[in-house]
């Protein structure tokens, strides 16, 4: 079974399967299966972010696709745009009502030169840039 003092271990388990809970974000479980101590999944609950976050993208530099990490800790309007270096648009990847939670959103700039480009977030008030560069 787990050593480690951070795991919440239950007794027993199901089929020979061992069964132990992780404390992974403020207020979240991740549920870890294992086989004599090797995790084989794990499946993070659903949690309500605590805070408006706009993460930087993963990976930057990129060539062509990124991810784009958020939180929302309350449901509304969101829009996450793409911009180039000179302000103009290029791109809306979320324009939508987002329920409060967390978020990851793929950028597919194939059709994109490379260069500099900022992607902003907006949501109930919260506006954030951050900056990312594409390489082809």
């Amino acid at each position: 079974m787990f050593q480690d003092p951070r795991y919440y271990v239950g007794s027993g388990g199901v089929g020979g399967t061992d069964f132990g809970f992780k404390r992974v974000l403020k207020g979240a479980l991740a549920f870890i299966k294992s086989n004599n101590g090797t995790p084989t999944g794990v499946t993070p609950t659903s949690s309500i972010a605590d805070k408006y976050t706009l993460s930087q993208n993963y990976p930057n530099p990129f060539n062509p696709t990124t991810k784009i990490n958020f939180s929302l800790p309350k449901s509304g309007n969101t829009t996450l745009k793409v911009y180039d270096m000179l302000g103009k648009e290029v791109m809306t990847l979320v324009n939508d009502f987002k329920t409060a939670g967390s978020y990851v959103v793929e950028f597919n700039a194939s059709t994109l030169s490379s260069g500099t480009y900022f992607y902003r977030l907006e949501s109930n008030g919260f506006v954030d840039t951050k900056k990312m560069l594409l390489i082809k």
